[in-house]
């Protein structure tokens, strides 16, 4: 499975929101119960009787956890293989490394306890759909699909799996180092004992990426050196750390007051970290700790090269997505797209300026839009979060051309459904033209407008 994160805060809301859109969160703290969705055609599972539905309770006599468990346990399990369900034993021959088939129903998340200061779930606008309100905290999805955990509520039976598993690696949300400071950041009354957990698992040879959300006067200055300090221990198992802005919506009644991120401020990060990035890929060959696409687009700063990046071990948390688009572009464009396409080309007003320059290098008709988050508020400038209304209330009589490009990002699955609930079919509808996915990457983007 691959990681999905864009930048900062779309990386937070997307992933509390798409992946589990349609597993209700595990507020009780039972077992999930390990049920069938699908079985592929022809495979094993198919053959031995399996079928959506069943529920699947031990293999080779050991109870499973979840389907984690299952995987694990099925790539270390001999060839005479037997399945408990609900109804029935199964006993069979297996092949060496013969895939069963079978999709689970999504893990049910994990909740999250804290109440962190800058909590984007917590700045939802009124009366947005239930599964907007998921704050997951679950290392198993951690694992999966690079969702970010603070381990405030990995508990020792947990930490143990972690290990006996191999699930690495994992993407920690430290936000800081210093417990009193971290506890103040999470809303906890104490320290969590985070940095003994980072040992133990780094000990273990468990992977680690971590992130800070930056808020301006709380673990920024001389706070972000220790934590950058502090994490270097681990290194090279504590293998980057991401510093992203934090993202403040329209919709923080009742909240702490928060500080954001000005130009000027994000200039002055800027040159307080690239002296330390410097130190350190001379000492350690990486830069370990990078800053986040939209801290250097907020600056005006021109986006460092591809060197800069290394093996790029935070760009779906949005570091190094900038670079890596004008890189695979320029690549697309030596290959001479051709057709004349005159269209629309959406994006959000961050990377906008990116995107124009691009699309003008184009030998085609085509007209871009920077829309603004309508939804979330004119602090969200990412494209990840762009609703179907937004791009309704941008584009409504606004249309240029035959079709309209939106960004793939901010729609999921196959009814490319948006944050708001509305599908592309039903922009379609509203604006009276054809509605094109961008595609994930500059290649795609690129073919789709030269076919």
């Amino acid at each position: 499975m691959t990681n999905k994160r864009q930048f900062s805060a779309s990386a937070y809301v997307k992933k509390a929101v798409h992946e589990y859109r349609e597993a209700p969160a595990n507020r009780s703290g039972e077992a999930q119960k390990l049920r069938v969705l699908s079985v592929e055609a022809g495979s094993l599972a198919d053959r031995i009787g399996l079928k959506a539905g069943d529920e699947i309770r031990e293999l080779n006599g050991k109870p499973l956890l979840d389907a984690v468990d299952f995987q694990f346990n099925a790539a270390t399990i001999g060839r005479r293989t037997t399945i408990q369900t609900q109804d029935r034993k199964l006993t069979f021959v297996r092949r060496e490394w013969e895939s069963f088939g079978l999709e689970f129903e999504p893990i049910e998340p994990m909740v999250c306890k804290n109440q962190c200061v800058f909590c984007f779930v917590h700045q939802n606008p009124k009366h947005v759909r239930r599964s907007l309100h998921i704050k997951d905290e679950d290392y198993r999805l951690s694992f999966l699909f690079g969702n970010y955990l603070t381990l405030t509520n990995v508990h020792e039976d947990e930490m143990q799996r972690i290990i006996d598993q191999r699930l690495s690696p994992l993407y920690i949300s430290v936000h800081s180092t210093e417990p009193e400071l971290r506890a103040a950041l999470l809303g906890n009354a104490e320290y969590d004992g985070l940095m003994e957990k980072i040992e133990r698992l780094t000990s273990a040879g468990i992977q680690l990426h971590c992130q800070v959300v930056l808020c301006p006067d709380l673990n920024d200055g001389s706070h972000l050196e220790r934590t950058i300090d502090d994490l270097l221990r681990f290194h090279p198992r504590a293998a980057s750390l991401a510093i992203v802005p934090v993202g403040l919506t329209d919709h923080r009644k009742n909240l702490p007051v928060l500080r954001p991120f000005s130009p000027e401020y994000a200039r002055e990060l800027i040159a307080h970290v690239t002296p330390i990035q410097r130190k350190l890929k001379r000492r350690i060959g990486t830069p370990f700790a990078w800053l986040g696409d939209e801290i250097y687009i907020m600056a005006g700063a021109r986006i460092p090269p591809t060197s800069h990046y290394s093996d790029f071990p935070q760009i779906e948390n949005g570091v190094g997505m900038v670079r890596t688009f004008l890189t695979q572009f320029a690549a697309a464009l030596r290959a001479k797209p051709r057709g004349r396409a005159r269209g629309t080309v959406c994006t959000g007003r961050i990377f906008h300026p990116y995107l124009k320059g691009c699309v003008d290098r184009l030998d085609m008709d085509l007209k871009t839009v920077a829309v603004e988050s309508r939804f979330w508020g004119s602090g969200i400038g990412v494209a990840g979060l762009l609703t179907g209304s937004d791009f309704i209330d941008a584009l409504k009589g606004n249309v240029y051309g035959d079709f309209v490009v939106l960004p793939s990002e901010s729609m999921i699955g196959d009814d490319y459904l948006f944050l708001d609930d509305l599908t592309i079919k039903d922009v379609e509808r509203e604006l009276e033209v054809e509605v094109i996915p961008s595609g994930y990457d500059a290649r795609d983007f690129v073919r789709k407008m030269g076919s």
